[in-house]
């Protein structure tokens, strides 16, 4: 997999930050405190939250005020976290964008896409596209497509008891980045 470009904005020290066309050797130098260990806290979050769920993820890198310590400070609106990437040096440019959300103290996942174009240009293909616990995501196997037509997309909700615990202002788990 190559990283081909990250965008933050609200992760702890990032209010609004982006890397753009990422060698696949990056040497990062700065300062103590400029955010170089936060970069890559951003994959620990990312795997934590896939692992167990967003709300687990927040508390692990911010402690018992997990999403308000996470959030840059100062800031407000959503934590967003968007990776380009390429799974193969030579395949689609793909997309995963992930925005969280607080209400009434609690965290929950406000929109996750994954995405791809097919080719140098036309519109992306999206494989996964939820917004607050609803979306469709993609079931059939995407080499032998070569329409957007044919993609066979399945609406599909979170399990019934984080539904309606989202629904009450609880966690949503993250759908899935693989």
């Amino acid at each position: 997999m190559k990283i081909e470009s990250i965008r933050l904005k609200n992760f702890k020290a990032f209010q609004k930050v982006e890397m753009l066309d990422i060698p696949r050797f990056c040497v990062l130098v700065g300062a103590n405190g400029s955010g170089k260990s936060t970069l890559f806290q951003v994959f620990a979050f990312l795997k934590e939250a896939i692992a167990s769920n967003v709300h687990i993820a927040l508390i692990k890198l911010g402690g018992s005020l997990g999403f308000r310590e996470v959030r840059s400070r100062n800031s407000k609106g959503n934590i967003e976290i968007e990776l380009k990437f390429r799974a193969k040096s030579d395949g689609p440019l793909m997309t995963y964008f992930l925005s969280i959300s607080e209400e009434d103290g609690s965290p929950f996942v406000e929109r996750e896409i994954l995405k791809y174009r097919r080719g140098s240009s036309g519109r992306p293909w999206h494989f996964l596209n939820f917004s607050k616990g609803k979306g469709t995501a993609v079931t059939n196997e995407l080499d032998a497509v070569t329409d957007v037509r044919d993609l066979q997309r399945e609406d599909q909700k979170l399990a019934e008891e984080f539904r309606t615990y989202a629904d009450r202002g609880g966690q949503v788990f993250v759908s899935t980045l693989a």
